[in-house]
């Protein structure tokens, strides 16, 4: 990958960031699945109301905890199998009708399916540098 493509992924990560920071403030919830991944969008400059799955007992833990709080839910699981099973469990108990899997995507199309966990995002874009 040449520099100009190298400065255009990490214009993307930015805009990324941005938006994900600007749902924030949209009373919207945004899930990833650990610690790890807190830590990596947090070193990216995302911030706001960003919680780790495992912070739950369980789904319905999640699905309750949830709709008392937020009106939408955007999933940043991991892109392995475990996340998309995730993924469809949680989509399933609140009918599709709250999850926002824009941003999941958007990090496959920027990192062009390279990464397979939220928390390698910090190494990407280091090695975007």
């Amino acid at each position: 990958m040449d520099k100009i493509q190298r400065l255009e992924k990490i214009r993307e990560l930015k805009e990324f960031v941005d938006q994900i920071n600007n749902e924030s403030t949209k009373n919207s919830l945004i899930l990833v699945e650990g610690k790890r991944d807190l830590e990596a969008l947090s070193y990216l400059g995302c911030s706001g109301n960003i919680q780790a799955y495992h912070n739950y007992k369980n789904i319905v833990d999640l699905a309750d905890n949830f709709r008392v709080k937020y009106k939408k839910l955007i999933l940043l699981l991991d892109l392995d199998d475990t996340g998309r099973i995730m993924t469809r469990k949680i989509s399933y108990l609140l009918n599709q009708r709250y999850i926002d899997n824009y941003y999941r995507n958007k990090i496959i199309r920027i990192t062009q399916g390279k990464i397979r966990t939220i928390e390698e995002l910090r190494s990407f874009y280091n090695s975007m540098l």
